[in-house]
């Protein structure tokens, strides 16, 4: 895991939760949309701890972030996201090829086996887990549902869960405009043949740079 990642959703969302399973000694540092596993890195036992593991400074810490720290017996429920590693009645989803820039965020479209969309995820989510997932062969992302029924999404390398995120909401006037334009690239499609099929987990390195290079 990437601390560099996680340090950039805490400063942005001001929000920084950690928890201790004291069952398996796992340690997960939690945003406001996110969870991420970041066992093997030292546990940190106070909110300055946390800081100097993040690379922010205590004054900040104290002052603009909201620290909360638990000790969990179980992984079912770290605030409201299960990470176990299996979960009865999650759905396997694949990421889209495509993304869409939108307020300053790269979202991309999820969905299932046939090729039914169900939801969005923020790339800069997954940027924490982004060495992982890069030419990896093994990553695979489940829908899973809280229990009072918002979906998030976990990333499983092979069979263990490494982070779980939200999935991002559009307003109805978003929306829309995506209606609009799939109806407009649907009116103007040429029958051009289609190029060999990427995903944002296999993009060379200079087409993943030029998406990274837009979200700065």
């Amino acid at each position: 895991m990437k601390l560099s990642g996680v340090t950039k959703m805490v400063k942005r969302q001001l929000v920084c939760n950690v928890f201790h399973n004291i069952k398996s000694d796992d340690f997960y540092i939690g945003t406001a949309s996110a969870i991420y596993c970041a066992t093997g890195f030292p546990l940190p036992l106070n909110r300055s701890q946390m800081g100097a593991l993040l690379g922010i400074s205590e004054d900040t810490m104290i002052e603009k972030v909201v620290y909360n720290d638990f000790d969990c017996a179980y992984k079912s429920d770290l605030e409201g996201f299960n990470l176990d590693d299996t979960v009865k009645g999650e759905v396997e989803v694949k990421k889209m090829a495509v993304g869409i820039y939108y307020m300053g965020e790269i979202l991309i479209p999820v969905t299932t086996e046939d090729k039914h969309m169900v939801g969005l995820i923020c790339w800069s989510q997954l940027a924490p887990v982004e060495d992982e997932i890069k030419n990896n062969g093994f990553i695979r992302y489940y829908q899973r549902k809280r229990a009072d029924g918002r979906t998030y999404y976990v990333v499983k390398n092979g069979m263990r869960v490494r982070a779980a995120v939200t999935s991002y909401s559009l307003n109805e006037y978003a929306e829309a405009t995506l209606q609009e334009l799939v109806a407009m690239l649907a009116e103007t499609h040429t029958g051009e043949p289609e190029e060999h099929e990427q995903t944002f987990d296999n993009l060379t390195d200079e087409v993943e740079n030029e998406a990274n290079n837009e979200d700065v």
